[in-house]
C-alpha cells in the first residue's frame, strides 16, 4: 500500500475555515493578478500598435494630400473615403483602448478573481462577497463623480479590485514571522 493511500486510511486533519478562506483568498489574488497582467500587457500591446497605425495614418493623409494636389483632376474619391473610414476606426481604437485601460484591466482582474475563487471552491453561501466592486460603485454615485473615470483615473478601479482581495489575504495569511515558536534558551 501506498504512502497516499496510508494518509487517507489514517484520516489527516481537515482543514478549518479560517484555512480554506485562505485558500480560497490566494487563488482568488492569484487569478485576479494574472488575468490582469495579461489584459494589461495586452491593452499596451495594443496602444503601442494603435500609436503606430495613427502616426501612419497621419503619414498617409500628408501623402494623399500631396497626390490631391498634383493630380486634381484624376484624384479617386476612394482613396479620401478609405482615409475616412481608417481615421474613424483610429480614433475609436483611442478611445476605447486609451481612454478605457483601467477599467478594461480591472474588468478582466475581477474575471480573475471570481474565476480563482470559483476554482478554489468558494462556498455558495459566499458568493456574494463577490459583489464588492459594488461598494466601489455606491462610492462614486454617492460622490457624483464619473464611474467610468472616477477622479479622473480609470486605473483605481484596478486598485478597487485587486485591494480588498489583498487586505483579506492579509488577514487570513499572518507573516510566518510573526508566530515562529521561540526557542527554548539551553
Amino acid at each position: 500500500m501506498g504512502t497516499a493511500a496510508l494518509a487517507d486510511l489514517t484520516g489527516s486533519a481537515k482543514p478549518n475555515r479560517r484555512e480554506r478562506a485562505a485558500k480560497t483568498v490566494d487563488a482568488a489574488l492569484r487569478g485576479g493578478i494574472l488575468v490582469g497582467a495579461v489584459a494589461a500587457i495586452a491593452w499596451l500591446v495594443a496602444s503601442a500598435v494603435g500609436a503606430v497605425i495613427y502616426f501612419a495614418l497621419i503619414v498617409v493623409t500628408i501623402l494623399a494630400l500631396v497626390y490631391t494636389a498634383m493630380r486634381s483632376d484624376k484624384a479617386k474619391l476612394s482613396i479620401w473615403l478609405f482615409i475616412a473610414v481608417a481615421w474613424a476606426l483610429v480614433l475609436a481604437e483611442r478611445w476605447a483602448v486609451k481612454d478605457h485601460g483601467g477599467l478594461i484591466v480591472a474588468g478582466a482582474s475581477y474575471l480573475g478573481v471570481v474565476l480563482g475563487a470559483r476554482s478554489a471552491g468558494i462556498a455558495k453561501k459566499s458568493l456574494v462577497f463577490l459583489l464588492y466592486p459594488l461598494i466601489s460603485v455606491a462610492i462614486c454615485l454617492a460622490a457624483d463623480t464619473s464611474v467610468a473615470d472616477p477622479w479622473g483615473v480609470s486605473w483605481l478601479w484596478v486598485a478597487a479590485i485587486l485591494g480588498p482581495v489583498v487586505g483579506a489575504r492579509t488577514l487570513l495569511n499572518p507573516s510566518p514571522r510573526d508566530h515562529k515558536p521561540t526557542p527554548k534558551p539551553l
